[in-house]
């Protein structure tokens, strides 16, 4: 924290006060020393997205940015929904994030972080199941992939999005692999024993003797330790006697 906390008070590039605060949201409450500094970032129009994201991580240890976030949030201007979903995520109410994600949810096209923020919310946001629905079909993997989350997350419909998770997993009986797969197969993992028509493929995928990766390199080496470890729990959780044989 105070490697980090230094840079992040010395960040005078977006890109990179936009990495140091993905590290802190993953740190998540670990990171709750750091909020004294994001709330200084609330305050500039430049940096506040991305103390909200880091805020939003750390979560209700970070209630102290509630006003912030909510003021944020009420000015209708970019990022609104980013600033409305981080003040429910520190401790405030919903309502906000479904109204500000209302305005992109009617859009033809959703972007993935609304649709992750949407399924987030889970239940709160049911009101958009209609909008995500269509989406599940679309012809963007990422797109197909994200709505068919929000909108298991949001309904606990199992049948329409686990086999939206399966099909993009395809290719893995090829030793094919692309980033997409990775959300895919967490996303199937939480579905449980509706991810059991997917457990031969994916332990032939295990079986494999070539690394799972999109890329080369250490990127390659941390995608194919991913996606496995994504796999084994998905097969733990499916449960059965397939699962039992890793």
């Amino acid at each position: 924290m105070p490697v980090i906390s230094a840079q992040l008070e010395a960040a005078a590039d977006d890109h990179v006060l936009n990495r140091l605060c993905q590290v802190l949201a993953g740190w998540g409450p670990a990171a709750q020393s750091a909020v004294p500094q994001l709330l200084g970032l609330m305050e500039d129009d430049r940096t506040w997205a991305a103390a909200a994201r880091a805020l939003a991580g750390i979560g209700v240890a970070a209630n102290r940015a509630q006003d912030l976030l909510l003021a944020r949030s009420s000015t209708g201007g970019a990022h609104a929904e980013l600033a409305a979903w981080a003040y429910w995520k520190v401790g405030g109410e919903p309502g906000p994030a479904v109204e500000a994600l209302g305005g992109v949810a009617t859009e033809a096209s959703i972007p993935r972080p609304v649709l992750r923020m949407l399924a987030d919310l889970g239940p709160h946001a049911a009101c958009y199941a209609k909008q995500l629905r269509p989406l599940t079909t679309d012809n963007d993997p990422w797109t197909r992939i994200e709505a068919a989350h929000a909108l298991w997350a949001i309904t606990g419909d199992t049948d329409t999005a686990a086999p939206v998770f399966a099909a993009a997993l395809q290719g893995l009986a090829k030793g094919s692999y692309l980033p997409v797969m990775l959300p895919a197969t967490r996303y199937l993992a939480q579905t449980r024993r509706a991810g059991q028509p997917a457990v031969p493929l994916l332990l032939n995928a295990l079986s494999r003797d070539e690394r799972l990766r999109s890329s080369g390199g250490w990127r390659g080496l941390v995608q194919d330790e991913s996606i496995r470890s994504a796999i084994e729990e998905l097969l733990a959780g499916c449960g059965g006697p397939a699962a039992a044989t890793i």
